[in-house]
């Protein structure tokens, strides 16, 4: 074919005549057309010439034709293939199956193929598991950053399916709901992919702020989850390193408990990657857990240790003699890092020896009884808590003016003492040691493997002060081990270096059991007890057998509804739907709660209405002034204000041993001796930063050291446990303890993927105001905090008749079952026991220690009055279980206030959910 035209513009000069020549365009198509026409010359024939042809003049007019105007006015002009195109596809309808097999498939294929060469070869797309690392795995699930990606390289696949999966069905039709926008000219908005969704809400349910619904009108799915899905399972079907989704998703499975079977399933269908690898993957993740663990105890910044035991129940399917049930008994230990402070003073190990003994300076009126600073502070601080509570809680409030408002000046209103600024804590689990810490030899061995895996040198560990933090049974055990190693040939054998603190969710354990102790009462004769809220809120869990969860919830539920009533009983207010009608400022709220501090939260008050035999009414008040210290317990640690938590631990050293706990007593009145007289400035500060641990950086979002490491014992033992024959210590160690938090971070970060909010919390909420109006309506009937002229005394229960003695003839006075459990506690303390506490507790630079002398408890010592003949009479060991996972967490939330600090579920749980 010649590059030159057969016919110039001179042949149609020399045969067209000036005036014959067609000026307007429609008149120039016509012509050519008949032309064509004249000629003979079929489309296909010219069309092939046209765009096949090496004329220059042609082929630029042919390029032309192909180019790109995105500035052309109309619509048709802005790429007029397409333009043909549609023509063909609109006006001939029959030919459009063939325009579909012969155009649009062909190259569609080749499209898919391009892009998913590019799909499979992108690095960003593909990890390694022989070097995936936790910081890496932490990145691995980006959403908006994985879209945006995918669009990137995949525009016409993800176009593609896109269109398909947007596409209103007939009944989004016919409600007249609007279509998707057309992904190929547009795609999705940027809130379309910045999303925080719930997949699993029904129509007509409110599933929270969602961005991605105002792209996707009427779904109730996000549509690009499926696109994100589809992608990459086709893309890790193709080439199996291409695998970063279906290796967080494979690991969200395995951890949250999925069967082999259905992980084999989802493997199949290229979902998740196969059991083996995951098995390889908890491997590598533990390796650099427990590496990056090590890099802080030998690297320059300050650090701390805390550890707990965690027993594991192996029960096997048919016992032999081979093959018994047994226990594990074990020790898991997680690095926390200390941000502030010099290391160098925080460990000078001789500067911490010189003070060993300066307790013996301590007095029990100036260290221990609470003084007028203290009685300010938490009277201060109780009108903060009620007047939260209130604004929270009463009925009616959401629709409050400035309710938010309130909270802020409220929040904004209560003292402080020196709480932490927020930051994000460094926390490393270390794993699990096959050593059992609950005993003297058991920790000094524990300590020697401890040094060994940290890979310093006996003389390095042993020669600075290091801070292990554990609950009062590991502090227990590491004084008596120390005393009865004094006389030892070296530090590490002396165990001098170790600086233990008592963890603070162990605290608020034990204390939620003295509250029980202290006011379960008998449900009958006492209607103020919470054995009679209990009843009356029909909660079902066994007082024989009671978890943390369910006490805790008890108790604030119960409180809640106490104050409520106070309201009612202040403002004068008849019934629950006129209390709904209350529409008070925030002045009003601050007056009513210091009201209700001065009259129901006040020992003198209960003591006068006790005088006036209302033993109801005492017993209101005085639960109402516990439960509230327990309340500022956790605001303190909610903030990480360690002030706080020393004031309410004067309290409680008074309130354990009055309820018999005499164990936390003592660890109450060793850490006030200690912080005051045996501690250096550094080292304290470094102590009370180690009790707290921050996992977002949030404020009011700390919880306690300790509560940490429970809920990684809780993800050891219940969620990243293996089956069967797999539970072994060895599995444990090496695959199922140090990778934990990041498993957990993995399992939080998939969820939050592809959306898991708490969709019943708002049915909770209708639920527990149901509550709160069944107990204020009883205490309205029973006409509550009103001061009785009717005998309203509580005896105290009747003992249990021991076999074979006979009764005495004469019947002892009866005493009241309504105790304040500060004064008796104060009372025994300085009657003798803080003075040989100090005896017995501190150090002699000529005679080392005193010899361990164990504490016998005389029958006067164990009130009988509180008992209720329930586990919460044993005062010897702890009897509440915390094994659960709403035992171990509160609201993930800041929604209910600072209800997460602690642990034993959120604002409305009762404690008896399944999870």
């Amino acid at each position: 074919m010649s590059d030159e035209l057969q016919y110039s513009s001179d042949f149609w000069d020399a045969h067209l005549a000036v005036g014959e020549r067609p000026t307007e365009l429609q008149a120039k198509l016509d012509l050519v057309a008949s032309l064509l026409l004249y000629l003979s010359v079929s489309f296909g024939q010219l069309l092939i010439y046209l765009f096949s042809s090496t004329n220059t003049q042609l082929k630029t007019r042919a390029s032309r034709f192909l180019r790109y105007h995105k500035k052309a006015t109309d619509p048709n002009h802005v790429f007029y293939p397409s333009t043909i195109y549609n023509l063909w596809h609109e006006r001939w309808p029959k030919a459009q199956p063939h325009l579909h097999d012969n155009i649009i498939e062909p190259c569609a294929r080749k499209i898919a193929v391009a892009e998913g060469d590019t799909i499979i070869k992108e690095r960003a797309f593909q990890v390694k598991l022989s070097s995936l690392t936790i910081a890496n795995m932490r990145k691995l699930l980006q959403p908006a950053a994985l879209l945006r990606d995918l669009r990137l390289k995949a525009p016409f696949t993800f176009g593609y399916l896109y269109a398909f999966t947007t596409a209103p069905n007939k009944y989004r039709i016919q409600s007249g709901q609007s279509q998707g926008e057309d992904v190929f000219t547009e795609g999705p908005s940027d809130a379309a992919v910045d999303w925080t969704d719930d997949p699993n809400v029904e129509n007509g349910q409110s599933g929270g702020a969602r961005a991605w619904e105002k792209d996707f009108p009427g779904f109730s799915r996000n549509p690009l989850f499926a696109i994100l899905v589809a992608v990459f399972i086709c893309a890790f079907v193709r080439n199996r390193a291409t695998n970063i989704l279906a290796v967080p998703l494979g690991l969200f499975f395995k951890i949250n408990g999925t069967s082999e079977r259905v992980l084999l399933l989802l493997s199949n269908i290229a979902l998740s990657v196969s059991s083996t690898s995951i098995e390889r993957l908890k491997e590598q993740i533990s390796k650099d857990a427990v590496h990056l663990a090590i890099n802080l105890i030998t690297g320059p910044s300050l650090f701390y240790i805390i550890f707990d035991n965690i027993n594991l129940y192996l029960r096997k399917f048919q016992e032999r003699i081979t093959n018994r049930h047994s226990m594990i008994h074990a020790t898991n230990v997680a690095v926390g890092s200390i941000s502030e402070g010099d290391p160098v003073k925080v460990e000078n190990l001789p500067s911490k020896l010189d003070l060993r003994g300066k307790r013996i300076n301590a007095n029990f009126v100036n260290d221990i009884l609470p003084n007028k600073d203290d009685s300010a502070f938490c009277e201060k601080a109780f009108q903060g808590l009620i007047a939260e509570l209130l604004v929270r809680y009463t009925p009616g409030s959401n629709n409050w003016e400035g309710r938010r408002e309130m909270l802020d000046k409220i929040a904004n209103t209560m003292p402080k003492d020196r709480p932490l600024a927020p930051e994000m804590s460094d926390m490393r689990p270390l794993g699990v040691f096959n050593v059992n810490e609950g005993s003297k030899k058991g920790i000094i061995k524990f300590l020697k493997e401890l040094q060994e895996k940290s890979t310093l040198s006996e003389s390095v560990w042993s020669g600075a002060t290091r801070i292990m933090q554990g609950d009062w049974l590991t502090s227990s055990n590491l004084q008596t081990a120390r005393r009865e190693r004094v006389d030892d040939i070296d530090s590490m054998e002396r165990l001098e270096y170790t600086e233990e603190i008592s963890a603070l969710w162990h605290f608020a354990l034990n204390a939620t059991h003295m509250i029980m102790r202290t006011h379960f009462g008998n449900a009958i004769t006492d209607p103020a007890s919470l054995a009679a809220h209990k009843g009356l809120l029909r909660r079902t869990w066994d007082a024989h057998k009671p978890n943390y969860a369910a006490a805790k919830a008890l108790i604030r539920h119960s409180l809640i509804a106490r104050l409520i009533h106070c309201v009612m009983t202040l403002q004068n207010i008849k019934t629950w739907s006129a209390l709904k009608e209350w529409k008070p400022t925030y002045e009003t709220i601050e007056a009513v709660a210091q009201n209700i501090c001065s009259k129901f939260a006040d020992k003198k008050e209960a003591e006068r209405t006790q005088a006036a035999r209302d033993d109801w009414l005492a017993h209101e008040i005085l639960f109402i002034r516990d439960t509230l210290l327990f309340l500022l317990f956790e605001h303190a640690v909610a903030h990480a204000d360690a002030g706080i938590v020393l004031r309410v631990l004067k309290y409680w050293a008074l309130s354990f041993r009055g309820a018999g706990q005499h164990n936390y007593a003592r660890e109450c009145v060793e850490i006030l001796v200690r912080w005051k007289y045996e501690l250096t400035n550094e080292l304290r500060k470094a102590l009370e930063r180690a009790w707290f641990v921050n996992r977002w950086g949030l404020p009011g979002r700390w919880i306690a050291a300790d509560l940490f490491l429970e809920q990684c014992n809780f993800w050891v033992k219940c969620v990243f446990i293996a089956h069967g024959s797999g539970v072994t210590i060895e599995y444990i160690m090496t695959k199922g303890s140090a990778c934990v938090e990041a498993f957990r971070d993995v399992s939080h970060l998939v969820a939050n993927f592809f959306g898991d909010p708490d969709r019943r919390r708002r049915s909770k909420e209708v639920a527990f105001m149901e509550d709160l109006r069944v107990l204020v309506e009883e205490m309205v009937r029973r006409n509550a905090h009103v001061l009785s002229t009717e005998d309203h005394f509580v005896p105290e229960p009747t003992p249990k008749a021991k076999r074979g003695k006979k009764k005495s003839g004469r019947a002892a006075q009866p005493r009241s079952a309504v105790v304040d459990v500060m004064d008796s506690g104060a009372a025994i303390w300085a009657e003798g026991k803080f003075t040989s506490f100090i005896q017995k507790t501190t150090y002699d630079p000529a005679s080392g220690y005193p010899p361990f002398t164990e504490e016998v408890e005389s029958s006067a010592e164990h009130d009988r009055r509180l008992d209720s003949h329930t586990a919460f009479d044993n005062c010897y060991r702890n009897v509440i279980e915390a094994s659960t996972y709403i035992d171990l967490h509160g609201d993930e939330t800041d929604e209910g206030g600072i209800t997460g600090a602690l642990g034993g579920g959120g604002e409305y749980h009762t404690g008896e959910e399944e999870y």
